[in-house]
Protein backbone atom coordinates (compact mmCIF):
# COMPACT_ATOMS: atom_id res chain seq x y z
CA UNK A 1 0.00 0.00 0.00
CA UNK A 2 1.27 3.49 -0.84
CA UNK A 3 2.43 5.61 2.08
CA UNK A 4 0.08 8.57 2.35
CA UNK A 5 2.80 10.52 4.17
CA UNK A 6 4.53 10.87 0.80
CA UNK A 7 1.59 12.96 -0.40
CA UNK A 8 2.08 15.26 2.60
CA UNK A 9 5.82 15.56 1.88
CA UNK A 10 5.17 16.36 -1.77
CA UNK A 11 2.54 19.00 -0.94
CA UNK A 12 4.83 20.57 1.67
CA UNK A 13 7.68 20.91 -0.85
CA UNK A 14 5.40 22.57 -3.41
CA UNK A 15 3.75 24.86 -0.85
CA UNK A 16 7.08 26.12 0.45
CA UNK A 17 8.68 26.25 -3.01
CA UNK A 18 11.60 24.01 -2.23
CA UNK A 19 13.03 21.26 -0.07
CA UNK A 20 15.02 23.54 2.22
CA UNK A 21 12.06 25.77 3.07
CA UNK A 22 9.77 22.73 3.51
CA UNK A 23 12.31 21.14 5.85
CA UNK A 24 12.37 24.28 8.03
CA UNK A 25 8.56 24.50 8.10
CA UNK A 26 7.88 20.84 8.85
CA UNK A 27 10.97 19.95 10.92
CA UNK A 28 11.57 17.02 8.57
CA UNK A 29 15.11 16.54 7.27
CA UNK A 30 15.69 17.87 3.77
CA UNK A 31 17.36 14.62 2.72
CA UNK A 32 14.31 12.65 3.83
CA UNK A 33 11.93 14.91 1.93
CA UNK A 34 14.04 14.63 -1.21
CA UNK A 35 14.32 10.86 -0.93
CA UNK A 36 10.61 10.29 -0.32
CA UNK A 37 9.50 12.56 -3.18
CA UNK A 38 11.94 10.77 -5.49
CA UNK A 39 10.53 7.40 -4.40
CA UNK A 40 7.02 8.73 -5.05
CA UNK A 41 7.98 9.75 -8.58
CA UNK A 42 9.53 6.31 -9.14
CA UNK A 43 6.35 4.54 -8.06
CA UNK A 44 4.21 6.78 -10.26
CA UNK A 45 6.60 6.43 -13.20
CA UNK A 46 6.53 10.18 -13.95
CA UNK A 47 8.49 13.26 -12.93
CA UNK A 48 6.47 15.55 -10.68
CA UNK A 49 9.02 18.31 -10.09
CA UNK A 50 11.56 20.14 -12.22
CA UNK A 51 14.49 20.81 -9.89
CA UNK A 52 17.17 23.51 -10.17
CA UNK A 53 19.75 24.74 -7.71
CA UNK A 54 17.53 27.66 -6.65
CA UNK A 55 13.92 26.57 -7.16
CA UNK A 56 11.47 23.87 -8.17
CA UNK A 57 8.53 23.86 -10.56
CA UNK A 58 5.71 21.44 -11.24
CA UNK A 59 5.58 19.36 -14.38
CA UNK A 60 2.22 18.93 -16.13
CA UNK A 61 1.76 15.58 -14.36
CA UNK A 62 2.90 17.23 -11.15
CA UNK A 63 0.25 19.96 -11.44
CA UNK A 64 -2.57 17.45 -11.83
CA UNK A 65 -1.21 15.26 -9.05
CA UNK A 66 -0.73 18.26 -6.75
CA UNK A 67 -4.37 19.36 -7.10
CA UNK A 68 -5.57 15.94 -5.97
CA UNK A 69 -2.96 15.70 -3.21
CA UNK A 70 -3.91 19.09 -1.75
CA UNK A 71 -7.53 17.98 -1.40
CA UNK A 72 -6.46 14.73 0.28
CA UNK A 73 -4.05 16.45 2.67
CA UNK A 74 -6.59 19.13 3.61
CA UNK A 75 -9.23 16.48 4.34
CA UNK A 76 -6.76 14.59 6.51
CA UNK A 77 -5.80 17.76 8.37
CA UNK A 78 -9.49 18.54 8.92
CA UNK A 79 -10.02 15.04 10.30
CA UNK A 80 -7.17 15.47 12.79
CA UNK A 81 -8.43 18.94 13.73
CA UNK A 82 -11.94 17.61 14.38
CA UNK A 83 -10.63 15.04 16.84
CA UNK A 84 -8.35 17.60 18.46
CA UNK A 85 -11.33 19.89 18.97
CA UNK A 86 -13.29 17.07 20.57
CA UNK A 87 -10.50 16.58 23.08
CA UNK A 88 -10.22 20.26 24.00
CA UNK A 89 -13.69 20.61 25.53
CA UNK A 90 -16.97 18.68 25.92
CA UNK A 91 -18.44 18.63 22.42
CA UNK A 92 -20.22 16.06 20.27
CA UNK A 93 -22.79 13.31 20.83
CA UNK A 94 -22.97 11.10 23.93
CA UNK A 95 -25.18 7.99 23.78
CA UNK A 96 -26.70 6.79 27.06
CA UNK A 97 -28.83 3.73 27.85
CA UNK A 98 -30.98 3.58 30.98
CA UNK A 99 -34.21 2.00 32.26
CA UNK A 100 -37.39 3.67 31.00
CA UNK A 101 -38.72 4.92 34.32
CA UNK A 102 -35.28 6.19 35.32
CA UNK A 103 -35.24 8.37 32.22
CA UNK A 104 -38.78 9.61 32.79
CA UNK A 105 -38.55 10.33 36.50
CA UNK A 106 -34.95 10.97 37.43
CA UNK A 107 -32.88 11.90 34.39
CA UNK A 108 -35.46 14.34 33.05
CA UNK A 109 -35.17 16.76 36.02
CA UNK A 110 -31.36 16.89 36.06
CA UNK A 111 -30.46 16.90 32.37
CA UNK A 112 -31.54 20.48 31.54
CA UNK A 113 -28.92 21.89 33.93
CA UNK A 114 -26.22 19.71 32.38
CA UNK A 115 -27.15 20.68 28.85
CA UNK A 116 -27.31 24.37 29.74
CA UNK A 117 -23.74 24.22 31.05
CA UNK A 118 -22.50 22.10 28.10
CA UNK A 119 -24.08 23.71 25.02
CA UNK A 120 -21.87 21.82 22.56
CA UNK A 121 -22.88 18.37 23.80
CA UNK A 122 -25.76 16.44 22.25
CA UNK A 123 -27.32 13.65 24.32
CA UNK A 124 -29.04 10.59 22.89
CA UNK A 125 -30.94 8.83 25.70
CA UNK A 126 -32.24 5.37 24.85
CA UNK A 127 -34.78 4.55 27.52
CA UNK A 128 -35.07 0.77 27.52
CA UNK A 129 -35.46 -1.96 30.09
CA UNK A 130 -33.47 -4.47 28.05
CA UNK A 131 -29.82 -5.20 28.75
CA UNK A 132 -27.71 -3.49 26.10
CA UNK A 133 -24.24 -4.31 24.81
CA UNK A 134 -22.30 -1.07 25.15
CA UNK A 135 -19.53 -2.02 22.75
CA UNK A 136 -21.58 -3.62 19.96
CA UNK A 137 -24.36 -1.02 20.14
CA UNK A 138 -21.93 1.90 20.49
CA UNK A 139 -23.27 3.32 23.74
CA UNK A 140 -20.92 5.57 25.70
CA UNK A 141 -22.42 4.65 29.06
CA UNK A 142 -25.38 2.86 30.62
CA UNK A 143 -27.28 2.91 33.89
CA UNK A 144 -28.51 -0.47 35.11
CA UNK A 145 -30.02 -2.01 38.23
CA UNK A 146 -29.07 -5.60 39.06
CA UNK A 147 -28.34 -7.63 42.20
CA UNK A 148 -24.78 -7.92 40.89
CA UNK A 149 -22.73 -7.07 37.83
CA UNK A 150 -20.86 -9.89 36.16
CA UNK A 151 -17.38 -9.32 34.80
CA UNK A 152 -17.49 -7.46 31.49
CA UNK A 153 -14.22 -7.20 29.63
CA UNK A 154 -13.20 -3.62 29.00
CA UNK A 155 -16.04 -2.09 31.05
CA UNK A 156 -15.88 -0.03 34.24
CA UNK A 157 -18.76 -0.36 36.74
CA UNK A 158 -19.31 2.46 39.24
CA UNK A 159 -21.61 1.67 42.16
CA UNK A 160 -24.09 4.53 42.65
CA UNK A 161 -25.88 2.91 45.57
CA UNK A 162 -28.59 0.43 46.50
CA UNK A 163 -32.31 0.36 45.79
CA UNK A 164 -34.53 -2.23 47.46
CA UNK A 165 -37.93 -3.27 46.22
CA UNK A 166 -40.51 -3.05 48.97
CA UNK A 167 -44.17 -4.04 49.30
CA UNK A 168 -46.64 -1.15 49.12
CA UNK A 169 -50.36 -0.60 48.70
CA UNK A 170 -52.84 2.27 48.66
CA UNK A 171 -54.31 3.35 51.97
CA UNK A 172 -57.87 2.95 50.72
CA UNK A 173 -57.15 -0.56 49.44
CA UNK A 174 -55.73 -1.65 52.78
CA UNK A 175 -58.62 0.04 54.56
CA UNK A 176 -61.16 -2.01 52.62
CA UNK A 177 -59.26 -5.31 52.20
CA UNK A 178 -57.22 -5.41 55.39
CA UNK A 179 -53.45 -5.71 55.82
CA UNK A 180 -51.38 -8.88 55.48
CA UNK A 181 -49.48 -9.77 58.65
CA UNK A 182 -47.22 -12.51 57.27
CA UNK A 183 -45.95 -13.23 53.72
CA UNK A 184 -48.25 -16.29 53.51
CA UNK A 185 -51.20 -13.84 53.53
CA UNK A 186 -50.15 -12.20 50.23
CA UNK A 187 -51.85 -14.73 47.87
CA UNK A 188 -55.17 -13.73 49.46
CA UNK A 189 -54.75 -10.12 48.26
CA UNK A 190 -54.82 -8.47 44.84
CA UNK A 191 -51.29 -7.97 43.58
CA UNK A 192 -49.37 -6.28 40.78
CA UNK A 193 -46.43 -7.94 39.06
CA UNK A 194 -43.91 -7.87 36.21
CA UNK A 195 -43.55 -10.38 33.43
CA UNK A 196 -40.18 -11.23 35.01
CA UNK A 197 -42.10 -12.43 38.10
CA UNK A 198 -43.91 -15.14 36.12
CA UNK A 199 -42.61 -18.68 36.59
CA UNK A 200 -44.42 -21.74 35.23
CA UNK A 201 -47.67 -19.87 34.77
CA UNK A 202 -47.81 -18.15 38.17
CA UNK A 203 -46.08 -15.15 39.69
CA UNK A 204 -43.43 -15.42 42.39
CA UNK A 205 -41.84 -12.89 44.68
CA UNK A 206 -38.51 -13.79 46.28
CA UNK A 207 -38.50 -12.00 49.64
CA UNK A 208 -35.90 -11.63 52.38
CA UNK A 209 -36.32 -10.35 55.94
CA UNK A 210 -33.94 -8.37 58.11
CA UNK A 211 -32.42 -11.52 59.59
CA UNK A 212 -31.59 -12.86 56.13
CA UNK A 213 -34.38 -15.44 55.96
CA UNK A 214 -35.51 -16.00 52.38
CA UNK A 215 -39.02 -16.91 51.28
CA UNK A 216 -40.79 -17.53 47.97
CA UNK A 217 -44.36 -16.26 47.72
CA UNK A 218 -46.61 -17.33 44.84
CA UNK A 219 -49.44 -15.00 43.87
CA UNK A 220 -51.82 -14.25 40.99
CA UNK A 221 -51.46 -10.60 39.89
CA UNK A 222 -54.49 -8.68 38.74
CA UNK A 223 -52.16 -6.46 36.72
CA UNK A 224 -48.92 -7.50 34.99
CA UNK A 225 -46.73 -4.75 33.55
CA UNK A 226 -43.03 -4.03 33.19
CA UNK A 227 -43.81 -0.31 33.35
CA UNK A 228 -42.99 0.56 36.96
CA UNK A 229 -44.67 3.96 36.75
CA UNK A 230 -47.88 2.26 35.64
CA UNK A 231 -47.59 -0.09 38.62
CA UNK A 232 -47.02 2.85 40.94
CA UNK A 233 -50.11 4.67 39.72
CA UNK A 234 -52.13 1.46 39.93
CA UNK A 235 -51.04 0.88 43.52
CA UNK A 236 -51.93 4.47 44.45
CA UNK A 237 -55.28 3.90 42.72
CA UNK A 238 -56.08 0.94 44.94
CA UNK A 239 -55.60 -1.96 42.50
CA UNK A 240 -53.53 -4.05 44.90
CA UNK A 241 -50.15 -4.69 46.52
CA UNK A 242 -47.02 -3.97 44.46
CA UNK A 243 -43.33 -4.73 44.91
CA UNK A 244 -41.54 -1.55 43.78
CA UNK A 245 -38.12 0.11 44.22
CA UNK A 246 -38.02 2.14 47.43
CA UNK A 247 -36.72 5.32 45.75
CA UNK A 248 -39.77 5.31 43.44
CA UNK A 249 -42.33 5.03 46.20
CA UNK A 250 -40.60 7.17 48.87
CA UNK A 251 -42.39 10.37 47.89
CA UNK A 252 -45.85 8.75 47.71
CA UNK A 253 -45.30 7.13 51.11
CA UNK A 254 -44.35 10.51 52.61
CA UNK A 255 -47.46 11.98 50.98
CA UNK A 256 -49.49 9.19 52.65
CA UNK A 257 -50.76 7.96 49.28
CA UNK A 258 -49.14 4.55 49.85
CA UNK A 259 -48.34 2.49 52.90
CA UNK A 260 -45.59 -0.05 53.27
CA UNK A 261 -46.82 -3.61 53.67
CA UNK A 262 -44.87 -6.18 55.72
CA UNK A 263 -42.08 -3.65 56.38
CA UNK A 264 -39.71 -6.32 57.68
CA UNK A 265 -39.72 -7.99 54.25
CA UNK A 266 -38.32 -6.81 50.91
CA UNK A 267 -36.90 -8.19 47.68
CA UNK A 268 -33.17 -8.68 47.19
CA UNK A 269 -31.55 -5.26 46.83
CA UNK A 270 -30.55 -4.05 43.38
CA UNK A 271 -27.22 -2.29 42.99
CA UNK A 272 -27.40 0.69 40.65
CA UNK A 273 -24.36 0.79 38.40
CA UNK A 274 -22.98 3.24 35.92
CA UNK A 275 -21.26 1.23 33.19
CA UNK A 276 -18.85 2.62 30.62
CA UNK A 277 -15.84 1.47 28.58
CA UNK A 278 -12.30 1.95 29.79
CA UNK A 279 -11.59 5.67 30.36
CA UNK A 280 -8.37 5.49 28.34
CA UNK A 281 -8.81 7.88 25.42
CA UNK A 282 -12.26 8.96 26.68
CA UNK A 283 -13.58 12.18 25.16
CA UNK A 284 -14.27 15.13 27.48
CA UNK A 285 -17.96 15.04 26.50
CA UNK A 286 -18.38 11.49 27.83
CA UNK A 287 -16.31 12.25 30.94
CA UNK A 288 -18.45 15.30 31.68
CA UNK A 289 -21.66 13.22 31.61
CA UNK A 290 -20.13 10.53 33.85
CA UNK A 291 -18.92 13.14 36.36
CA UNK A 292 -22.34 14.82 36.36
CA UNK A 293 -24.18 11.55 36.97
CA UNK A 294 -21.79 10.60 39.76
CA UNK A 295 -22.61 13.86 41.54
CA UNK A 296 -26.33 14.06 40.90
CA UNK A 297 -27.38 10.41 40.94
CA UNK A 298 -26.47 8.88 44.29
CA UNK A 299 -29.05 6.24 45.21
CA UNK A 300 -31.37 6.88 48.12
CA UNK A 301 -31.76 4.01 50.60
CA UNK A 302 -33.68 3.93 53.85
CA UNK A 303 -30.69 5.04 55.91
CA UNK A 304 -30.24 8.05 53.58
CA UNK A 305 -33.82 9.26 53.27
CA UNK A 306 -32.79 12.89 53.71
CA UNK A 307 -30.33 12.65 50.85
CA UNK A 308 -32.92 10.83 48.77
CA UNK A 309 -35.13 13.91 48.88
CA UNK A 310 -32.53 15.84 46.91
CA UNK A 311 -30.87 13.14 44.81
CA UNK A 312 -33.01 10.24 43.65
CA UNK A 313 -32.63 7.37 41.21
CA UNK A 314 -34.64 4.26 40.52
CA UNK A 315 -34.07 0.87 39.08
Amino acid sequence: MNDLNDLLYFVSVVRHNGFTAAARATSIEKSRLSRRVAELEKRLGVRLLQRSTRSISLTEAGEQFYERCVATVEEAEAAYDSVANLRKEPVGTVRVSCPLILAQTYLAPILPAYMASHPKVKLVIEATDREVNLIDERFDLALCARPQIGSSAGLVAKNLGIAQRILVAGRDYLGSKGTPTIPADLPNFDTLGRSADIYDGSARWDLIDRSGTRLEVNHSPRLISNDLRLQLEAAVGGIGIALLPEPIVAATIRARLLERVLPEWSATANIIHLLYPSPRGMLPSVRSVIDYFMIHLPIGIQERSVVADAFRILS
